[in-house]
């Protein structure tokens, strides 16, 4: 069994703290954000990844730089691995337009007005699965992108249905850590380490 993909997400921005919808529109990381993500290569250097596979959008270019810097190997930026648009809502309050349920989308197929549905992400992501390789080598790579852009890859990758792979939780400070066999762990400055997927409160 050989580890192939470490799934990360960006650092907390300021729309991420203040609670407004960003998709594809770009936010800066707060200082916190940018604290968490220094820390974060030191959870992933035991794996000896080769190779970033990075969203182009703002906050996960830097995140990845500091990624990089850290343990010295290279970014490689895919636009494939952008964000779901969340067209008309973007730059809205999260609460003025779904009120306080955790996810943007309530649904696999829901689009926000001029959006993406999660269905739509997972057509456009899968040449990225091909070019990782889908398990079928050794070499361990860091793919990092955005919570719900993560899910849709998730669900590709492991072949999951639509409702679990609807609520799995990304946190800013936890990877997960997709082995060639499937087996998914979990590994994060304030969550710990598991086995299996964190859940979002549906």
């Amino acid at each position: 069994m050989s580890l192939q993909i470490i799934l990360a997400r960006h650092g907390q921005t300021r729309f991420n703290r203040s609670g407004v919808i960003q998709g594809r529109t770009d936010s800066p990381l707060t200082l916190a954000g940018v604290a968490e993500t220094r820390k974060m290569p030191n959870l992933v250097s035991q794996f000896l990844p080769q190779a970033i596979y990075c969203s182009s959008l703002g906050r996960a270019a830097f995140s990845s730089s500091i990624y990089s810097q850290a343990l010295g190997i290279p970014v490689h930026f895919r636009e494939n691995l952008a964000e779901l648009s969340c067209g008309e809502w973007e730059g809205s309050r999260r609460t003025d337009v779904v009120g306080h349920r955790n996810l943007i989308r309530s649904g696999w197929f829901e689009r926000p007005p001029g959006g993406e549905s999660y269905q739509d992400g997972e057509e456009r992501l899968r040449p990225i699965v091909d070019e990782l390789g889908s398990g079928l080598n050794d070499s361990c790579k860091i793919v990092l992108a955005h919570a719900g852009l993560n899910r849709a890859l998730m669900k590709l990758i492991l072949g999951l249905n639509e409702e679990d792979a609807l609520f799995i939780r990304f946190p800013h400070d936890t990877v997960y850590l997709i082995h060639s066999d499937r087996t998914v762990k979990w590994l994060g400055l304030t969550t710990g380490s598991g086995s299996g997927l964190l859940r979002e409160i549906e």
